[in-house]
C-alpha cells in the first residue's frame, strides 16, 4: 500500500470515530435550541395579546365599551394568553443561544483539537515510515540476477569510473559463472583503485577460471604482484602454491603452502588438506620425480584431430583446450592442456602435473571423460559457436585415446 492510501485510511478512520462521538453529543444540544424557538413563538403571542388589550382600553376610553364589557373582554384575553403561553423560566430562554453556540463550537473544534493533539503528541512520521519500509523483496525483479546485471551495465555506461559498480558487476558475473566477463570487470577495478593485494588475488582467480583453472600466464603475474604488496595474503599464497604445483615446481608449492599453514587454525579442514598435500609431495622421490611406470599409470594420452568438414570454420591461431573430467559427473577439469589449431593433429598427454587443484588429481579417478574444444574467444569456458569432440569412459592409463573435433556448440 502506498503512502497516499496509508495516510488516507488513517485519517478516514479518525474522522469516522469523531463523527460517532459528535452523533451522541450534538442532538441533545440541538433539541435544547428547539425549545428556544418555542419560547420565541410565545413572545410573539404575548405581544399580539398586548396589542389586543391596548385596543380594548382604547374602546373603553372612547365609550365603545362600558366597564362591564371591557372587564369581560380583558378577562377572556388573559385566559387565552395563559393557555397559549405558559410561564417559562428566564434561564432557559437566556441560555438557549449559548448552548447552540457551544454545540457548533464542539462540532468544529473537536476534530481540529484531536488532529492538533495527535500532531503534537503522536508520531505522524510513522505513517510514512511504515509505507517506506516495505520489504525489499516486494519490488519485482529486485533479486533477478539478469535484471541486476543489466541495470549495473547500463549504469556503468554513464559512470565508467565507478569502481564499486564494476566490482559488484564482477561478483555478479562470477555468480553466474561468466568468468571471462568477471575478469574483465575486475580488470577495470584494478585500473581505477590503488594497488590492493586482495583485489589482485581475486582478479587472478577469476582469470584462471576463465582459462579453465589454468593459473599460468597473466594470473601468475597478478599473484606475484599481490604477494609483493602483502606476502601473507592467504588467497594469493594458495593460488601461488597451486600455480607452482601445476608447473611441477613442487618445492615452491610447498614453500607457499607452509607459509599459508602458519596463518590457519591447525584443526581446520583447509589446514588438514594442505598438510596432506605437502606430505604427498614430500613422499615422492628427490626432485619431485616419480618412477616412469607410475607416471604412465597415472596419465592419459592420445591424439586430437579436426574433422575436415570444420576446417573452414577455424583459424590457425584459435585456441584448442584438451581436458580430462571425472566420469562420475564432475564438471571441473582435473587436468588441462592448451595448444593452437595450427598444431593439429596434436599428440596430448594429461597427468597430475597438469591438475587444476591439488586436492583432486587425475590419478584419483579410474575412469575419465576426455574432451577437446576449439575456443573462438580463447577462453576455456564453452560458448556458442565453439567446436568440440569427446570420448567417454576412458580408463586411467590409456595411451591411445582418439578425439575428433566434429560438432559445434549451439
Amino acid at each position: 500500500m502506498g503512502n497516499f492510501w496509508t495516510i488516507s485510511l488513517f485519517w478516514g478512520l479518525a474522522l469516522l470515530f469523531l463523527a460517532l462521538v459528535l452523533f451522541f453529543i450534538l442532538p441533545p444540544l440541538l433539541r435544547r435550541d428547539s425549545k428556544r424557538e418555542a419560547v420565541d413563538r410565545e413572545t410573539v403571542n404575548v405581544a399580539v395579546y398586548r396589542d389586543q388589550l391596548a385596543e380594548l382600553k382604547a374602546e373603553l376610553e372612547s365609550g365603545t365599551l362600558d366597564e362591564t364589557q371591557y372587564e369581560a373582554a380583558r378577562h377572556e384575553l388573559v385566559e387565552r394568553l395563559s393557555e397559549d403561553a405558559p410561564q417559562q423560566t428566564a434561564p432557559a430562554a437566556s441560555t438557549a443561544g449559548t448552548e447552540r453556540r457551544a454545540g457548533f463550537a464542539l462540532l468544529l473544534g473537536l476534530p481540529v483539537a484531536a488532529i492538533a493533539l495527535y500532531m503534537w503528541l503522536g508520531n505522524p512520521q510513522a505513517l510514512l515510515e511504515s509505507a517506506a519500509s516495505a520489504p525489499v523483496a516486494a519490488v519485482p525483479g529486485e533479486h533477478d540476477p539478469v535484471a541486476m546485471i543489466g541495470s549495473l551495465e547500463a549504469r556503468l555506461k554513464t559512470s565508467p569510473d565507478d569502481a564499486e559498480g564494476w566490482f559488484m558487476l564482477a561478483r555478479s558475473y562470477a555468480t553466474m559463472e561468466r568468468f571471462a566477463d568477471s575478469a574483465n570487470a575486475l580488470g577495470r577495478v584494478v585500473e581505477l583503485v590503488p594497488p590492493d593485494a586482495r583485489l589482485l588475488a581475486d582478479y587472478a582467480d577469476v582469470l584462471a577460471m576463465a582459462q579453465g583453472r589454468n593459473l599460468q600466464g597473466k594470473p601468475m603475474e597478478l599473484i606475484a604482484q599481490a604477494l609483493e604488496l602483502d606476502p601473507d595474503n592467504q588467497k594469493a599464497l594458495n593460488l601461488a602454491a597451486s600455480a607452482a604445483y601445476q608447473r611441477q615446481d613442487f618445492a615452491e608449492a610447498v614453500t607457499h603452502w607452509r607459509r599459508l599453514l602458519r596463518q590457519l587454525p591447525p584443526d581446520s579442514e583447509v589446514a588438514a588438506g594442505i598438510a596432506a598435500t605437502i606430505q604427498d609431495i614430500e613422499g615422492r622421490q628427490p626432485g619431485g620425480e616419480q618412477p616412469r611406470a607410475t607416471q604412465a599409470a597415472a596419465s592419459v594420452s592420445g591424439t586430437v584431430t579436426l574433422a575436415p568438414s570444420l576446417r573452414a570454420r577455424v583459424q590457425p591461431t584459435d585456441t584448442v583446450f584438451v581436458f580430462a573430467q571425472a566420469a562420475n559427473g564432475g564438471r571441473m577439469p582435473l587436468a588441462i592442456a592448451q595448444v593452437d589449431v595450427a598444431r593439429l593433429p596434436y599428440r596430448f598427454s594429461l597427468d597430475d602435473s597438469q591438475s587444476m587443484a591439488a586436492g583432486d588429481k587425475l590419478s584419483n579417478h579410474a575412469e575419465l571423460v576426455i574432451s577437446a574444444r576449439v575456443s573462438k574467444s580463447g577462453q576455456a569456458m564453452p560458448r556458442s559457436g565453439d567446436l568440440q569432440g569427446r570420448v567417454d569412459a576412458v580408463r586411467l592409463g590409456s595411451q591411445d585415446v582418439a578425439i575428433v573435433i566434429d560438432s559445434a556448440i549451439p
